[in-house]
């Protein structure tokens, strides 16, 4: 009997952890599929709308790529800043693989399984243990919302000074974006009194960040390689927009850039798909692109992040894969 009542006791929440697994991955799945589908019905019903694109600038797309893939490359060293603070030294050449294989991990699958295959490599490989993985993980989460936060807040303020242009809603939730993630990195508050309500690993992943926050200089290298990045993305949609000629304005640029990038960190869909191209497509209508070339400009941006990432993405996984061998079978 005891036997009897402790085996299924044991193996429900497994199967049951399984079955929630299964069904949120096929509603991730299915988010996707659903905003291809309205994007395509969207374009079938509107081709007259779309005849812009045979005339699309090849010269403005190279420069757009261009500036994605230096994105990535800031991406890379950035990811190198962190993994010194934790007294891990990579080389160049396996940082650079480790990010782009995280990059085509991350837009393929949901929730970050392209992060995740980086954790398990870095602990597997450099014995970085997976705490100081989640303090690399939302730090680089709160600063990339801080900075964009925060340009896309002075965008919103020049926009409404010298253009009248006002959107309460969006604006407060910018602001408020702003001021939290502004907290959080310069004056962190304790969690410690947390402790019975949130486990153990999220308090201690805290107090970590708590610590890193306090190496100002550290944390100045940061924030500065996320604003390089967002620069060089308001580059590369600047370009996309000119190369199928939409009218958007320089500042109406970078809220776009600043508010997709926010949005980017959602991780519910593989790279933020539908979620990411919402705002994206939504934005530039505010700024008076019309609904055709908004679509358009995002799914250029995605052909051309996509691209980059395959290109670049899979000789990265195929580096990792085997220098990890060969490193884990001579610590062996």
């Amino acid at each position: 009997m005891a036997g009897g009542v402790d085996g299924p006791s044991v193996e429900m929440p497994n199967e049951v952890s399984g079955s929630r697994s299964l069904v949120g991955m096929a509603i991730r799945y299915l988010i996707v599929v659903a905003f291809v589908a309205v994007c395509g019905w969207y374009v079938a019903a509107h081709w007259d709308d779309f005849a812009f694109l045979a005339a699309v600038s090849p010269t403005d797309v190279v420069c757009a790529g261009a500036l994605m893939l230096l994105s990535f490359i800031i991406s890379a060293y950035q990811l190198r800043l962190f993994l010194r603070n934790f007294g891990v030294c990579p080389r160049a050449v396996e940082v650079m693989a480790l990010t782009m294989a995280m990059i085509l991990g991350n837009l393929v699958t949901p929730m970050r399984a392209g992060t995740g295959g980086l954790a398990v490599y870095l602990k597997r490989v450099h014995g970085l243990d997976f705490r100081a993985f989640a303090v690399i993980y939302g730090g680089t989460a709160v600063l990339a919302a801080l900075i964009n936060a925060g340009l896309g807040l002075a965008g919103l303020v020049v926009l409404w000074m010298f253009h009248g242009f006002v959107h309460v809603p969006l604006g407060m939730f910018v602001a408020g974006l702003f001021l939290g993630c502004l907290w959080i990195s310069v004056a962190p508050p304790s969690v410690r009194w947390w402790g019975r309500w949130v486990p153990r690993p999220v308090v201690d992943a805290a107090d970590s960040w708590r610590l890193l926050t306090k190496d100002r200089r550290l944390l100045f290298k940061l924030a500065l390689t996320f604003l390089a990045t967002t620069v060089t993305l308001v580059g590369s949609l600047d370009f996309v927009y000119r190369s199928i000629g939409a009218p958007v304005p320089g500042l109406g640029v970078l809220v776009t850039t600043a508010l997709g990038a926010i949005a980017n960190l959602v991780p519910i869909t593989p790279g933020s798909l539908g979620i990411y191209d919402a705002v994206v497509i939504q934005i530039p209508q505010f700024f008076g692109l019309d609904p055709a070339r908004a679509i358009a400009g995002a799914l250029v941006v995605r052909a051309l992040s996509f691209f980059l990432a395959v290109v670049f993405g899979v000789p990265g996984m195929v580096w990792v894969a085997v220098s990890g061998s060969r490193q884990t079978i001579k610590r062996g």
